[in-house]
This record gives C-alpha cells, structure tokens and sequence, in this order.
C-alpha cells in the first residue's frame, strides 16, 4: 500500500506541550510505521516556550482571540500569520492528527472562553484553518480516533487518498485509472453510489484529456468520503459481492452465508467477521475481482488491531 502523508501535532512525538510533557498514544504509535508525517507544533512555532503560561481562546465580540491569560498577550496576529504560511509549504497531504482540547490544534474540544467563563467548544486556531482549507481530508485529534467507527472512517480515507495522489503524481495513464477505479468499486458503492457512477462516466468520457480526466476524478473521489456509510449500505454492498461467488457455493454454505449476513444486518454480527468470511470464499474460488477490491481490505489489517 501507498504510505500516506499525514499533519501530525508534534507533542506526540516530542515533549513540546504547556506543561514540558509528550502525549502518547497507542494508535498513533502503531499508525507511525505506516505513514510519513509533517510535524507541527503551532505554540513553539511562533515563539513561545516550552513550558509555557496557558494560552486560551477568548471570543471578543464577534471575533476569536487567542490569548496568554496571564500576561494578557494577543496571540491572534502571530498564529495566523504561522498557520497561513505552513499551510501554503505544506503540498499534497492525505489528512490530520492533532492534539486534542489544544487552542491551537483541539478538533471541536478546545474551550472557548468569553468574560472568564467557558462558553462552549470547538477547533484550535490551527485546526480550523486546517479545515477550511482541506475541506475533503480526514481532520481528527487523538481522542475522537479512540472511536471504532471514526477511526475506520479515518483510516479508510487517508490510504485511499494516498493512493489516488500516487496514481495522479507518478506517471498516470487510462490504463492505471481505469484499474484503480476497478478497486475501489465496492467501497465507492459503500460511500456514495451516485458517485461512483459519476466516476465511472468520468474515466469512460473519452472527449477529455488525460489531465482533466484526473483532475475531475480526484474532486468527485474525494467528495465521496464526507460521510460515514451506514450498516445498510455495507449491507447492500455485500449483498452485490455475494453475487460474485453465491453459484459457487452449496445450498447449505450460501444458507449460512446468507443467515451471516442478516445477523450483521440485525446488529448481531460485526462486519471484520463478514469481511473474513467473503475473503476466504474469494480466495478459496481464486475471484480475482474481489481479491482486489479494496472495499474488503482499505488498509493493514494490523491497525485495526488491539
């Protein structure tokens, strides 16, 4: 698989937070190996020390502010100007992991304060920007990852994104589209299936260019994965996958088949299991359409792994 690259706040990899601390986390440990990461720590980044006095977001009329509560230092200026010029250094990127409840970094957890009180919540200065910018890239912090289905969310996109910049940076052809669009057919189907057949029209449309072929593929491609599918989409997923192979299979193993699925349909049954068993039958029928199919296998195994 193509390794993606990922913003990562660095007091996860280094002891830059408030307080001189590091933050370690097991999924972020395990994910390392896998990917390639730009590290960032906003705070440090723009001159303050580690450690350091606490710094909030202050709502100011209609505006935020980010301010060292002690000093009563305005922020606001040096950490936009920062995060204006990382993000124009930053190239292609696949998505975010940054620290929670952090002014800078917290997705949605960093508190907001107006006239000393807390008000309410959300994104650090350098994670809304980061959202706004990339509106289509996963953009999570340590704890929401701790979530089963944000963290599948999570890693479903940032390998599928990778692997679409790979195809779009290193000598792409039709061939390679067309092979690649083959793959990810069944998760697409998952995600959006109105976007999926807009793709398919995409890489069919012979009266476009190679290049903007790519170009309108990677917007509809990455607007397919906003949202979570549902259980009812995976179900109809694999009720199309089992089409692929049910001919090969007896009456009593496509009645347990069929009673596997339902159980999953019901909330009895998880889906790693159904994905095990629809695997093994692709490989024991030797499909080579749905070993590929990277619906059943959007990323290793192992980071899913407790």
């Amino acid at each position: 698989m193509v390794r993606p690259k990922i913003g990562l706040s660095r007091c996860f990899l280094k002891n830059v937070r408030y307080n001189g601390g590091s933050v370690n986390d097991d999924f972020i440990e395990k994910l390392k190996p896998y990917v390639d990461y730009i590290d960032f720590c906003p705070e440090v980044d723009i001159g303050l020390t580690v450690p350091r006095l606490r710094i909030i977001i202050k709502e100011v009329g209609n505006e935020k502010r980010l301010v060292q509560t002690e000093t009563s230092k305005d922020l606001t200026e040096a950490m936009n100007k920062y995060i204006e010029e990382v993000i124009k250094s930053l190239g292609e990127v696949d998505g975010f992991i940054l620290k929670s409840k952090s002014p800078s970094c917290g997705v949605g957890s960093a508190k907001i304060y107006k006239n000393d009180k807390v008000i309410g919540r959300g994104d650090g200065f350098f994670a809304s920007a980061v959202k706004r910018t990339f509106p289509y890239l996963p953009v999570e912090d340590e704890n929401r990852l701790k979530d089963k289905e944000i963290r599948k969310h999570f890693l479903t996109k940032i390998f599928a994104f990778s692997e679409l910049r790979a195809l779009i940076t290193s000598n792409p052809s039709i061939k390679k589209l067309i092979e690649f669009h083959t793959k990810y057919k069944y998760l697409l189907m998952t995600y959006n299936q109105k976007n999926l057949k807009e793709l398919g029209r995409i890489v069919a449309d012979a009266q476009i260019g190679l290049e903007e072929k790519l170009s309108k593929y990677k917007i509809v491609f990455y607007q397919s994965f906003l949202k979570k599918p549902s259980s009812k989409k995976h179900f109809n997923t694999i009720l199309h996958i089992l089409g692929h192979i049910s001919k090969e299979l007896t009456k009593e193993e496509k009645k347990h088949l069929i009673d596997s699925v339902e159980k999953y349909k019901k909330g009895l049954l998880d889906l790693e299991t159904i994905f095990e068993l629809l695997k093994y039958l692709s490989i024991r029928f030797k499909n080579q359409y749905l070993l590929i199919q990277k619906y059943l296998s959007p990323y290793p195994e192992e980071l899913e792994r407790k």
